[in-house]
């Protein structure tokens, strides 16, 4: 579990889970319901918020693999990153396109004196 929860695609803790789901696959004679209950235990203890569901899948031979999803994370660094990133980009956006109507009008007061050929 530990290993899995240290392999997460995204830093966060999972303290900030409202849902977690864990996934255990291993040959049928390594898997009990004690182990079941052990990971799902643990996992509560570190994401005591979340809502915890879980599954197993059994396989001729291999390890015993864990596998973890965490959602409705409430804090997360790299999404509050994102939220500030574009906070600046915006007003980045609106001042290109102040900019652009400047040059716009520009060349519209430039061809106020041609003709329309409508």
């Amino acid at each position: 579990m530990d290993e899995a929860i240290s392999e997460l695609s995204l830093r966060c803790s999972p303290m900030d889970a409202g849902r977690a789901l864990y996934l255990v696959s291993a040959p049928a004679k390594e898997m009990s319901m004690d182990l079941i209950k052990e990971l799902g235990n643990y996992l509560k203890d570190i994401a005591p918020e979340a809502i915890i569901r879980n599954g197993d899948y059994t396989r001729e031979r291999g390890a015993l693999d864990v596998t973890v999803i965490l959602s409705e994370l409430k804090d997360v660094e790299k999404v509050r990153n994102y939220y500030s990133e574009s906070a600046s980009i915006i007003r980045q956006f609106k001042s290109k396109q102040d900019e652009i109507k400047g040059k716009l009008k520009v060349i519209e007061e430039a061809s106020k004196d041609i003709p329309s050929l409508l």
